[in-house]
């Protein structure tokens, strides 16, 4: 316990953090205006919503902040159901993204990242320069944090406790499940948990069999910040939540019906492309979460049928912005979308 430098592990998890919160607000600031009018314009039919909710979520580099403001949409009546149904399913292939990312391995250039980042920030006269400077050192910060992880991490798999957590993940889907559901819970980014799944296996810490459950898992704990930012709101507003619970749900359980034949294909996909470990899960993560939406998007009007059923009530119609269900949540999300709400309140007023 003594010789794992536990400083670097928890030093290393929290620049990692950091630096995706601050690439994802450097992007939203720099494209805001764009996001703005995406969201307003490409909504209306529902293969367009998924790839603005793609859109959002490479740009905020969060799933969960996707889903708020798709929430704070619904609350204020600005979209429907199936419209956020949309974006939601978008959200989930935008979050393997990060994870992508993350695969290209770039660690030893990461400083150097870091440095371009600074200077743009301290030495840009612009306020965009700044902002693309803010983008600029997020994106280095996470190679940097997960480089800091990388030695001692691999170093884990010499403690006997840690040993035996992972033999028992391997052989125990439920578990692996669980621990993947409730390690994003608490963090709130099925991104980071996937980058930290991505080290641990690279460091042959735990195998493949753990590493696509944990994945799985925390596609589901992923909801919770939804949960969280519908709780008091309209019915819409809940079933928007609900609808991205349902929805990541039926998909962990197709993906956990189909383990083995999909552990089978990673392992060919490796063996053929010459994969390395951290690109494995990356193309895990994007083949999971872009067949589940393919799957399921035909079935969208039936999803949000259950999801009525699931969250009973009577969802009155709103053909325009319902004023007192603002959601304020969504000028710390995304501030020029709350803009756009607050434009359209005081013309209706």
């Amino acid at each position: 316990m003594t010789s794992i430098r536990w400083d670097m592990i928890f030093g290393g998890f929290g620049l990692f953090m950091f630096g995706i919160q601050f690439m994802g607000n450097g992007l939203k600031a720099v494209a805001g205006d764009q996001m703005r009018e995406y969201v307003d314009r490409y909504t209306t039919n529902p293969l367009s919503a998924v790839f603005i909710g793609f859109l959002i979520t490479v740009i905020m580099q969060s799933s969960s902040a996707s889903t708020a403001i798709t929430i704070g949409f619904v609350r204020a009546g600005l979209m429907t159901l199936e419209q956020a149904a949309g974006i939601v399913m978008g959200a989930n292939i935008g979050s393997t993204v990060t994870a992508f990312l993350i695969s290209l391995n770039i660690d030893a250039y990461s400083l150097y990242i870091v440095f371009i980042g600074c200077m743009l920030i301290v030495f840009g006269k612009r306020r965009k320069m700044q902002y693309i400077g803010d983008m600029i050192l997020g994106f280095g910060l996470i190679f940097f944090g997960l480089s800091m992880m990388s030695d001692t991490v691999s170093s884990l798999k010499e403690l006997p406790q840690f040993s035996g957590f992972a033999l028992a993940m391997s052989t125990n889907t439920p578990m692996s499940l669980l621990t993947g559901m409730i390690m994003t819970m608490i963090i709130q980014s099925s991104a980071a948990t996937v980058g930290i799944i991505q080290k641990l296996y690279q460091a042959n810490a735990i195998t493949l069999a753990a590493c696509l459950p944990f994945m799985f898992g925390a596609n589901i704990g992923t909801t919770i910040t939804g949960i969280l930012a519908a709780m008091g709101g309209s019915i819409g507003a809940r079933r928007t939540a609900a609808l991205h619970t349902v929805f990541n749900i039926f998909a962990t359980i197709i993906g956990v019906v189909l383990l083995i034949p999909f552990t089978h294909l990673l392992t060919w996909l490796q063996v053929q492309f010459q994969l390395s470990h951290m690109m494995q899960i990356a193309v895990a993560n994007i083949l999971f979460n872009s067949i589940a939406t393919i799957l399921f998007f035909p079935f969208l009007k039936q999803l949000v049928m259950i999801v009525r059923k699931v969250v009973p009530g009577k969802e009155p119609a709103r053909p325009q912005v319902d004023i007192n269900n603002l959601d304020d949540s969504v000028a710390y999300v995304l501030p020029a979308v709350a803009i756009e709400e607050g434009e359209k309140a005081m013309e209706q007023m």
